[in-house]
């Protein structure tokens, strides 16, 4: 049985600093972030992992890099596991734009899969793209995929066949894992949401609450 581990990169300088990033690939791993992909890393050890591809954001191809060196393993980048494209609000940080990016994260909420952030991505846009990720898993690859929080929690319950219903009420903590099992006609049973015990007795968990 072929599972699919996704995965949040790590804690980023961007995140220290509350900004919108969807669009601008900048932001590299705090001390902290590398900290936690190591950790990481030797959790998925022995989850025979045989494929890892990531987001082309410095801050998720960094956490990717680290957890490869630990698994012997190539990292490759797939430009569809970026995180949402923010568009105007990109790289902001004062509290309009947050609540204009807000303001389409609620229209989507409501299954208004064409809103679109302004000069950015609808909700349909990211969806098809990143769905396509998930699709070229070959079923006998075990497969790591390092995202970014919004593009996760934002899709991944509606792929779901026992976790749509929660859409709008999940978070993804820095390195937590989602796990997917396929469950056939491009539809995945969540095996665990926000996996992150390998953090949690850890300074790397702690220090990032």
């Amino acid at each position: 049985m072929n599972l699919i581990y996704v995965m949040r990169h790590a804690q980023s300088t961007i995140n220290l600093e509350h900004r919108i990033t969807g669009r601008t690939f900048d932001g590299d791993l705090t001390p902290l972030g590398r900290e936690q992909a190591a950790i990481a890393g030797e959790w998925l050890a022995d989850k025979g992992i045989t494929k890892i591809s990531h987001s082309p954001f410095h801050r998720a191809a960094q956490t990717a890099q680290i957890i490869a060196d630990r698994l012997r393993l190539q990292a490759t980048t797939d430009a569809g596991l970026g995180e949402m494209n923010c568009g105007d609000l990109d790289w902001r940080t004062d509290e309009a734009s947050w609540d204009a990016w807000r303001a389409v994260y609620e229209r989507w909420q409501q299954r208004d899969w064409k809103a679109t952030y302004p000069g950015g991505e609808s909700y349909q846009q990211g969806f098809d793209r990143f769905n396509r990720c998930l699709m070229n898993v070959q079923a006998n690859e075990t497969a790591l995929l390092v995202t970014h929080g919004g593009i996760s929690v934002t899709v991944i319950p509606y792929l779901c066949v026992n976790a749509a219903a929660l859409h709008g009420n999940l978070t993804l903590d820095h390195t937590g894992i989602i796990v997917l099992e396929p469950y056939g006609d491009g539809r995945y049973i969540c095996r665990a949401w926000n996996q992150s015990e390998h953090l949690q007795t850890g300074r790397a968990y702690l220090n990032d609450k």
